[in-house]
């Protein structure tokens, strides 16, 4: 593929990120910026890792300083987490939940092989689609248990007085 149809991926990912962040709902957005700043920490350590290892590169970047992907790994696969995190359905079954947790890193998983395969964005060399998948499920974990952990009840959601409504 083009390099040029590459930047135009990593530009699109960019407005699409831009974009999903806009739309998050007001009453979510503490959970939103704790879930994006708590992703980008974890995606800094384990992607300077993982290309420091040579495990895998990324041929086509914004910053040729660093190796690794800034949109990728700052930008578009945090606000997957803020998604993951402000509508988990803590009402649902058990079963519920861990196909709702298996759909992201599952997706993301498909979107990075047909990256890896069909761009210079990103190349594999002692890495697979299996260790994609299980570093986003455990990265995306963390994110969840860290988000229970910081906000506690309350979940991040932001509590409206009502005039006249019992208080629990």
């Amino acid at each position: 593929m083009n390099v040029k149809v590459d930047y135009l991926i990593i530009l699109a990912v960019w407005a699409i990120s831009a974009i999903g962040m806009l739309l998050v709902p007001k009453r979510y957005r503490r959970k939103a910026h704790v879930a994006f700043l708590f992703q980008q920490f974890l995606n800094w350590i384990l992607g300077l890792v993982v290309v420091e290892h040579k495990w895998l590169e990324y041929p086509v970047r914004e910053l040729h300083r660093n190796y690794s992907s800034l949109t990728f790994e700052f930008i578009g696969y945090p606000i997957i987490a803020v998604y993951l995190n402000i509508y988990y359905p803590k009402v649902k079954k058990g079963w519920a939940r861990f196909f709702f947790v298996l759909a992201f890193p599952t997706a993301i998983t498909v979107i990075e092989v047909i990256l890896e395969t069909q761009t210079q964005l990103i190349k594999y060399h002692a890495w697979s689609w299996y260790w994609t998948f299980i570093s986003i499920w455990a990265t995306l974990l963390l994110s969840l248990v860290f988000n229970r952990w910081f906000f506690g009840r309350d979940d991040g959601e932001a509590q409206v007085d009502v005039p006249g409504a019992k208080q629990a």
